[in-house]
């Protein structure tokens, strides 16, 4: 079953919720989020379906890499968190 639009909405705005709780700056758009370190560096991470995974929701890179099952917020704030410290 491919993602409902709320779907999106939701997993995006969890995971803006943790990496604000760890002091980053989050700007959510539709579909897709960028976090802001203090240093000026930026991560965007997309909501999408994985058709390799019957649709199910994760977190993607800007090109479409996936990140994690979006259920595994945890998961997605060590990858946003690497990227915004050049791991």
């Amino acid at each position: 079953m491919m993602p409902t639009d709320d779907d999106r909405r939701r997993a995006l705005h969890a995971l803006a919720a943790a990496l604000r709780g760890q002091g980053y700056r989050v700007t959510v758009f539709h579909w897709y989020l960028v976090a802001e370190s203090h240093e000026g560096r930026s991560a965007e991470v997309w909501a999408q379906g994985r058709a390799s995974d019957n649709g199910r929701l994760w977190f993607t890179g800007p090109g479409g890499t996936p990140i994690c099952e979006a259920e595994q917020t945890t998961n997605a704030v060590v990858a946003v968190k690497g990227v915004l410290h050049g791991r």
